[in-house]
């Protein structure tokens, strides 16, 4: 799976698929639930890791549904769960809406970022979203309307019941693309200038705690460098881990597990993992 994430970590699964359209998802996941075969849902992997045993099932990949569909009138655009959400911010600008200039450089795709309600530099997922096509466990396809997808912080009803995003409609709004792309360079140098970019990781490692700031607390703990096997906090910014060549996933979750405890013995901060670990 280490082929399979940004962080390059994780064993090997029994099989991944990337079916190419809803149909045939829907007949995969039939087959999987009639046949009893565990599987896993599975966006760019930006944001997860395998354990170095691997994952005894399916991994179902979203990264063949990368449609855009760009209704000018209403100001909606509707994009397939594999579109990369830079990809759709540029789109966007290219078309003069504005919204989703947040996401231009986050390296996950349109479903992991609605599962997550993904976000970054004063933006999120849920101010644009409008609805969000899924499949459920049932193999059913299902619409939700925003006000139902039970947003909050790097949270949804995705997540809660670990549904197979298929699509999202996003509501926009008219703007003007001179200025859209200056903000959008802008985030992108501050992302070049204070992020890791050069080394594999799954993004920010730990939550934002309430009232603080996870990489400062972990620098005024003295953890910047801190390593375990191939598994470090980066020395350009302490809110990620980063793979040095030769981490596995049990370096990472051993790192992230004695910052956690570090940080709440200093400062008295619980920290909660962003990365999803999956075993």
């Amino acid at each position: 799976m280490k082929k399979h994430t940004t962080f390059k970590v994780g064993g090997n699964a029994a099989c991944v698929a990337m079916p190419d359209s809803v149909e045939k998802r829907l007949a995969l996941i039939k087959f999987l639930n009639e046949n009893k075969i565990r599987c896993y849902f599975l966006g760019n992997g930006s944001n997860v890791i395998f354990s170095d045993e691997g994952f005894n099932g399916v991994i179902i990949k979203t990264s063949k549904l990368n449609f855009i569909n760009i209704d000018k009138k209403n100001n909606t655009a509707q994009a397939g769960a594999g579109v990369l959400m830079t990809s759709f911010s540029r789109m966007m600008r290219e078309n003069g809406l504005g919204g989703m200039e947040f996401a231009y450089g986050i390296p996950g795709n349109i479903g992991g970022g609605c599962y997550m309600n993904a976000g970054a530099y004063g933006g999120q997922i849920s101010d644009c979203v409008l609805s969000v096509e899924y499949i459920d466990r049932q193999g059913n396809v299902r619409t939700v309307s925003r006000r139902d997808c039970d947003y909050s912080y790097r949270h949804s009803v995705f997540m809660e019941n670990k549904w197979l995003i298929t699509s999202a409609t996003f509501q926009l709004r008219p703007k003007d693309k001179v200025s859209m792309l200056s903000y959008m360079e802008d985030i992108m140098q501050r992302r070049v200038e204070k992020q890791p970019l050069d080394m594999p990781s799954a993004g920010s490692s730990f939550k934002r705690p309430r009232g603080y700031y996870a990489a400062a607390l972990i620098d005024e703990c003295g953890l910047k460098g801190f390593s375990v096997g191939g598994a470090r906090i980066s020395t350009k910014h302490a809110g990620f881990i980063v793979n040095t060549g030769s981490a596995s996933c049990a370096d990472i979750v051993a790192l992230a597990d004695e910052v956690r405890k570090t940080v709440m013995e200093k400062k008295g901060v619980q920290l909660e993992k962003e990365m999803i670990i999956v075993k």
